[in-house]
């Protein structure tokens, strides 16, 4: 009967948002970079389709059912597939013949969002945004990490140890109730991950999880080299990061990691160095890899519970504020399951990057603040990006950051085996990640927005009183949330 369901809900959204037959438009800040080109210069862009599945309803009507996070995935996933699958076709055909006509030097579809990247000439760009069935063209942006403040060598603990940060957040409290993390499977979207580290390396789903045998393209993707076998990481930055989450070294009992007993995957698409472009369009291939690793949507073991962020853009880098191009992404990840995170921006009071600007609603987009943890009074960091942000639909003021973590020497993994401290609100949505692989296993059915309800809810409040722009809701609290995660068991 539920199958029935499912596939009934999925026939009623399948045809997503239509808009009426008028010709598409140019973002305002594109049309900015094509002023500044010839007619021969290529430019790469993004064609967003009119047809868009209407992600809000598929989770409004998932939610009225109580849906498993599974059915949520198939759902979406298929919705998403179908949709680009029957309305691309006439685009696709018109960018072949420009192709073979040597009009666009290369073209790429996505189904995560109905959207096609090409790159061409300005006055091809300019006559595909003409066309009917394109909504809006956006310029393929350049994307980065956020690179922390601080970097220094950690000195050898000398034995079992459990991180400051993640004992700030009472992980150890959810750790004596039995819970670790097992089961869980983490994400994040980084510079990538040395799978050889000793906190790391036996808890990589590719070879942790019998069930990716002879398939570790499931757990690690490389969207530049290819190199989809075995997780690396040239920068350092994403190994830092999933060690907060999830790193234990089983062989001296050092514990850098709030769920030490989650599984992990990873995708590399950030800050590569080697003079790899990297751009928007890399990090909607990761977001559709992290959604469906295996191809095909009826499973939902492979696709992480959570995934956290620590890079974002601002102004500077030619990303206006308020930006709507990452949101259908994010959106697509979290109504099928995936609780996605952001780290607010190491800007202070001059704001956040975007995507932890969004402020649509109460849950998008999660933007984690970074405090001192190693200071009893847990003071905010002078570096964490405070709000208020406009990002609302009526562009009035709203609150952000939303939550907080330690964020100040944070001492996690590196690559080579070692260990450094890093200060940032990079370090920080990480140890949020952990927590949600936590309240996760102690109620593995609960809703994207119900976890970060339970988040919200359960923080220690820091600042003004209730929610404020420094905090947010105020310190993460592990055991609180778990706590209130199992209270809701019978109602899931």
């Amino acid at each position: 009967m539920k199958k029935l369901a499912l596939l009934l809900a999925l026939a009623m959204i399948i045809a997503g948002v239509s808009l009426t037959a008028v010709a598409g438009e140019i973002d305002g800040d594109l049309e900015g970079v094509l002023s500044g080109r010839t007619s021969g210069d290529v430019v790469s862009v993004l064609v967003y389709m009119k047809d868009q599945v209407d992600l809000t309803a598929i989770t409004e009507r998932m939610d009225a059912s109580e849906a498993t996070l599974r059915e949520r995935h198939e759902t979406v996933v298929r919705s998403l597939q179908a949709e680009a699958e029957s309305t691309q076709g006439e685009m696709l055909s018109f960018l072949d013949m420009l192709k073979s006509e040597g009009k666009v030097d290369f073209y790429q579809k996505f189904w995560i969002s109905n959207c096609i990247r090409v790159d061409a000439p300005k006055d091809v760009i300019e006559e595909i945004a003409r066309r009917s069935d394109v909504a809006k063209v956006y310029y393929n942006y350049g994307i980065e990490l956020i690179a922390p403040v601080d970097e220094h060598p950690a000195k050898p603990t000398g034995g079992k140890s459990v991180e400051t940060g993640v004992q700030a957040v009472n992980a150890p409290e959810v750790w004596a109730m039995g819970f670790h993390g097992e089961g869980v499977l983490v994400a994040n979207i980084d510079t990538g991950v040395d799978g050889s580290h000793p906190a790391l390396a036996a808890r990589w789903a590719g070879v942790a999880d019998p069930r990716y045998q002879g398939h570790p393209e499931w757990a690690w993707y490389d969207p530049y080299l290819g190199q989809n076998d075995f997780p690396y990481d040239d920068g350092g930055h994403g190994t830092h990061t999933m060690g907060t989450v999830t790193g234990a070294d089983p062989n001296t009992g050092d514990t850098v990691g709030v769920a030490p007993g989650a599984y992990w995957m990873a995708a590399a698409p950030i800050d590569r160095g080697g003079g790899i472009p990297t751009t928007v369009a890399n990090a909607i291939l990761s977001f559709q890899w992290m959604v469906d690793p295996d191809g095909d949507p009826s499973t939902n073991w492979d696709v992480p519970a959570v995934c956290s962020n620590s890079w974002g853009l601002m102004t500077a880098h030619g990303y206006p504020p308020c930006d709507t191009l990452f949101w259908s992404y994010l959106d697509a990840c979290e109504a099928a399951g995936t609780v996605i995170l952001f780290s607010a921006g190491n800007e202070g009071t001059s704001g956040l990057r975007r995507p932890a600007d969004r402020a649509t609603d109460d849950y998008r987009t999660c933007a984690v603040a970074a405090v001192d943890a190693n200071d009893p009074s847990w003071p905010i960091a002078s570096f964490s990006s405070r709000g208020p942000t406009y990002c609302t639909p009526d562009g009035s003021a709203a609150i952000k950051p939303d939550i907080a973590a330690p964020g100040v020497d944070v001492r996690s993994s590196y690559p080579g085996g070692g260990y450094v401290y890093m200060s940032g609100t990079s370090m920080a949505s990480p140890h949020v990640n952990g927590v949600v692989a936590l309240i996760r296993q102690a109620n593995p059915n609960l809703s994207v927005q119900m976890v970060k309800q339970i988040i919200y809810d359960t923080a220690h409040d820091l600042g003004d009183p209730g929610e404020d722009n420094s905090y947010g809701w105020g310190m993460v609290d592990a055991y609180a949330a778990v706590q209130m995660a199992l209270s809701y068991l019978n109602g899931y």
